[in-house]
């Protein structure tokens, strides 16, 4: 993520800048450095070199989940601002302690759900917030990846348990729990079914999770690894229906009153432009960004009750 969007979310951002950047291959951090304008004196093999930097005001965590805890704890220790990426830790216990470990340092902590700020969801939340849609019934949302690798290939620590977490629940359902707990409420109670099905890793390649929320509608959420299937999101309610397909995209469906119309939303050229420049400016203004720890961690309470649901063991066994 850093290399497909982010790097370049902050060099667009006018009150930002890409000071450093850290990463274990020598030959990967060159390269990454040579791309994106980084001085030599800038390039980092050890993150707490980079954390320690004076010249660093704040810090984006796209390392391997489990290293999102201690990270963000040394980050904060040294007065670093946080942004780190989805999923925001491997459980709500680690969510917890990044949290507390930023209010104490009085540091901002954003998660990288950026899906947050695509027009289609804004408007989604209009709808909902006007009544546009009635009571809402009820949520479906599809998602997958094509993603497969093998044991030593680069990002292959997202199929590792205890790396990351978990499997294609963590990887890419997150951003859709993320998006509709954000629009429906909370979450109170979960079911679900988490298989491995076609794949030789350990973490689930299938994953449904069926959401109740205080409201009393009810949302599913499900998520593939090893797959094209499509990127779907609809929401039902007394009045009409919304469709956004693919999510990613451009068009939402707008059911009302009989009437069918296509709106025209589309995201950002860079998807990650609009969070980075949320987040550059609560540190700015001393105010949390708007998917801020609290939010991810919510996002990770949904995930660890539909692994309890599914009895799959979590990453401390």
């Amino acid at each position: 993520m850093a290399r497909k969007r982010v790097a370049a979310a902050i060099l667009q951002d006018p009150h930002s800048e890409l000071m450093a950047a850290c990463r274990r291959s020598p030959a990967a951090l060159e390269q990454f450095c040579q791309d994106f304008g980084i001085a030599d004196e800038k390039a980092f093999t050890d993150a707490a070199a980079l954390i320690d930097d004076p010249d660093v005001d704040a810090v984006y965590i796209a390392s391997p989940v489990r290293e999102h805890l201690p990270q963000t704890l040394a980050a904060a220790a040294a007065g670093k601002h946080v942004l780190v990426e989805k999923p925001m830790a491997r459980d709500g216990r680690e969510c917890q302690a990044m949290l507390e470990a930023c209010q104490r340092a009085d540091v901002r902590l954003g998660v990288a759900y950026y899906r947050r700020f695509y027009p289609m969801v804004e408007r989604l939340e209009q709808l909902i917030g006007s009544g546009q849609l009635g009571t809402v019934l009820g949520a479906s949302a599809i998602t997958a990846t094509p993603l497969d690798m093998a044991p030593g290939e680069e990002g292959a620590w997202r199929m590792q348990s205890e790396a990351a977490g978990g499997g294609a629940l963590m990887d890419v359902g997150s951003h859709r729990i993320n998006v509709l707990t954000h629009l429906l409420g909370d979450v109170t109670e979960v079911k679900a079914i988490c298989e491995t099905v076609a794949a030789s890793y350990d973490t689930e390649d299938a994953a449904v999770v069926v959401m109740r929320f205080q409201s009393g509608a009810v949302a599913t959420v499900q998520c593939h690894f090893g797959s094209e299937d499509p990127d779907r999101l609809e929401i039902i309610g007394t009045k009409g229906r919304v469709i956004a397909e693919p999510l990613n995209g451009d068009r939402l469906v707008v059911e009302l009153g009989g009437g069918r119309q296509s709106e025209h939303l589309p995201p950002a050229e860079n998807l990650c432009a609009p969070l980075i420049a949320d987040f550059v400016a609560a540190v700015r203004q001393g105010r949390p960004p708007r998917v801020d720890g609290q939010e991810g961690w919510a996002a990770n309470e949904v995930m660890e009750a539909a692994y309890r649901s599914a009895g799959r063991s979590n990453h401390l066994g």
